[in-house]
């Protein structure tokens, strides 16, 4: 495994296992968020929800799926005629698993603690500096950033792999699209 696998991996692995994978994943998202309170209002963006049951978190995780899925299939199929469903399921789900990851992490108080002491820290700065609280703050920080980044990469080099799009007015268009229909998704999710 090398670079390149890590950040396209629909090159070298069959779309039988990615799917796989990519279902498995997707099935723990509706515990995952019931655990810790959350939902997939988007595929980027992860709301607080309180639900009172399984299904009030399937059916918007689904929808948000769904419809980014739908959106990426049509725009592959304008873009390139062969682009293939199982692709862009693949892809979607795929670039999710980073985010699933890091959803039971939003369980641990000592993250939600460390930014409150850091907050408050900033109200009252004659105590002294929450070094560890800040610590802890910089690093969930970059490690959601950067599980967002590695999404989002994966997210366009499973679309490129699709469609074998190479002109850069067809990528400007990937990054349009795709804005608006996370947008979309949050504003009617919400």
């Amino acid at each position: 495994m090398n670079w390149k696998t890590i950040f396209n991996p629909f090159e070298k692995f069959d779309e039988k296992i990615l799917f796989f994978i990519g279902l498995l994943f997707f099935m723990l998202i509706i515990p995952f968020c019931y655990w810790t309170d959350t939902c997939f209002i988007s595929i980027y963006r992860i709301a607080p929800f309180k639900a009172s049951h399984f299904y009030d978190l399937i059916v918007p995780t689904s929808i948000s799926f769904a419809v980014m899925m739908i959106v990426l299939f049509l725009l592959g199929k304008i873009l390139y005629r062969k682009t293939r469903i199982i692709d862009i399921v693949n892809t979607v789900l795929i670039s999710q698993i980073p985010l699933i990851i890091l959803i039971p992490f939003e369980k641990y108080t000592f993250i939600s603690d460390a930014i409150e002491t850091v907050v408050n820290y900033k109200d009252q700065p004659t105590t002294a500096f929450p070094y560890v609280s800040f610590l802890i703050m910089i690093l969930f920080t970059i490690a959601n950033v950067g599980c967002l980044i590695y999404s989002i990469v994966i997210l366009y080099n499973g679309f490129k792999t699709a469609t074998n799009i190479k002109k850069w007015q067809h990528i400007v268009l990937f990054c349009i699209v795709t804005f608006f229909t996370v947008i979309v998704c949050q504003i009617f999710n919400n």
